[in-house]
């Protein structure tokens, strides 16, 4: 005890001298702590940031519900049963092969041998749930499934290039595994995917409903892939990849009511399609609804090529007088609309453009988007017993019976003859002008390009 009292008197130096010290001191002190504050705070968010070059953020444009996602989206995670090359011809993915009865009706698809799902389990055909309506579907063994159609389809098999999962689950195929799905109100906002191989990137697919949603995203780093139809406001981007390439699965289309008063004049429609100067769009032209680089394409179709004189022949040729047209577009046409509309001035159309938020169910004429399906079957765009998806309300007897006739043979040769015919008679007919096929560009970040260089989707 003797010595308590010189600790004490120890004690109460050093705390004299260091309460000084601080009141001396402090506004360096709090400099000092504001800086380290800082450092670590930065260290924080920017080490996570440098980790993510492994991880590949995706944006997409669209809403869509599990249902509904793009076959693209989840091709990481999974594999169809058949697939097409360019061409559009149907060439194996899961199944090995397959069988077709002779009266078309009786699909058998025999799956490849060592499939395995994500939870390792080998894939049996009794594990594939696929909903196609109208159609009786059975496992007759682990390796093989049939279908049962209620009448002939030619294109069916292109009802099987759709993503496959086993049964009640989103165990796939592929090289990546969905590990989550985030959804608001139905619709999918985040898809996350996980790599079977270390050597992959994790994988973030992300939801936008408009362009200028997911460009805003693009430009704060949210996502860091992203196509879109124009990249002009990212030309002079820094560390910024730009890939252009032309969609020829996609058409940029003006879909007429054939129904109207004004436009009900094929003389007219052919006019409009003349007066159109196709040199300044951002694509390459196109003349047919069908894919040039289809089997079943038609290059020989009547070219609508810009003809003014022409127009004005037909428009005469009309007897309609000052004939005016509202002429709707959806979000992201508004200049190729006003291209259209001063084209249509020039030959004494009155024009009106409008922006629509999508497909209107009433409208005189409509620029819009055509994604053309792989199969050439049509169908349900222009046969007049197809209410809710022939929107041009065309009607035409020649043209309903190559439809029905094309989607019933079974043989390559005689469907391509087939098609070949119904693209002559509808491009004559003219219910819509197919104007052309547009380049789509790729947007990247340079710091992930050795990731995304692994990844089959975005080559």
């Amino acid at each position: 005890m003797p010595f308590a009292p010189t600790k004490v008197r120890r004690l109460k130096f050093w705390w004299n001298l260091t309460f000084a010290y601080i009141k001396r001191y402090r506004l360096r002190i709090v400099i000092i702590f504001i800086v380290l504050f800082t450092f670590s705070f930065g260290l924080f968010k920017i080490i996570p940031t440098l980790f993510r070059n492994n991880i590949v953020s995706i944006g997409y444009i669209g809403t869509y519900s599990l249902d509904s996602l793009p076959a693209q989206v989840l091709s990481l995670a999974t594999q169809p049963l058949v697939s097409s090359d360019e061409s559009g011809q149907n060439i194996p993915s899961l199944a090995s092969n397959w069988t077709i009865s002779e009266d078309g009706k009786t699909y058998i698809i025999f799956l490849k041998d060592n499939l395995y799902w994500h939870d390792s389990s080998l894939v049996s055909a009794s594990d594939i749930s696929i909903a196609i309506s109208n159609v009786e579907i059975n496992a007759l063994n682990n390796k093989a499934i049939q279908f049962k159609l209620p009448n002939p389809a030619s294109s069916f098999l292109q009802a099987l290039n759709t993503p496959v999962f086993k049964r009640k689950s989103f165990y796939g195929t592929g090289d990546f595994r969905i590990t989550n799905i985030i959804q608001v109100e139905g619709a999918v906002k985040r898809i996350a995917l996980a790599p079977k191989d270390n050597k992959l990137p994790r994988v973030e697919i992300k939801f936008y409903t408009t362009e200028n949603q997911a460009i805003n995203a693009f430009k704060i780093g949210e996502i860091k892939v992203l196509s879109v139809g124009n990249a002009k406001s990212l030309e002079k981007w820094p560390n910024l990849s730009v890939k252009k390439e032309l969609d020829k699965h996609e058409i940029v289309t003006i879909f007429y009511d054939t129904q109207d008063p004004t436009l009900s004049s094929k003389d007219l429609r052919q006019a409009l399609s003349y007066a159109i100067n196709r040199t300044s769009f951002d694509g390459v032209e196109a003349y047919s609804p069908i894919s040039p680089a289809s089997w079943a394409y038609n290059s020989s179709v009547k070219k609508y090529e810009y003809n003014l004189g022409k127009s004005k022949e037909l428009i005469s040729k009309s007897e309609l007088k000052n004939p005016k047209i509202t002429l709707s577009f959806i979000p992201g046409f508004e200049d190729v609309a006003n291209q259209i509309k001063d084209d249509w001035k020039a030959i004494g159309i009155n024009v009106e453009i409008k922006e629509e938020k999508g497909i209107p169910k009433n409208f005189q004429a409509l620029l819009a988007l055509d994604k053309l399906p792989i199969d050439p079957d049509q169908y349900t765009l222009w046969h007049s017993t197809q209410k809710d998806t022939n929107i041009t309300k065309l009607s035409n007897v020649k043209i309903d019976k190559l439809l029905e006739d094309a989607r019933a043979t079974i043989n390559e040769n005689e469907r391509k003859d087939l098609y070949l015919d119904f693209q002559k008679y509808l491009v004559d007919e003219a219910p819509a002008t197919f104007l052309y096929s547009p380049y789509k560009y790729t947007l990247s970040y340079k710091n992930i390009a050795k990731a995304l260089d692994k990844l089959h989707i975005i080559k």
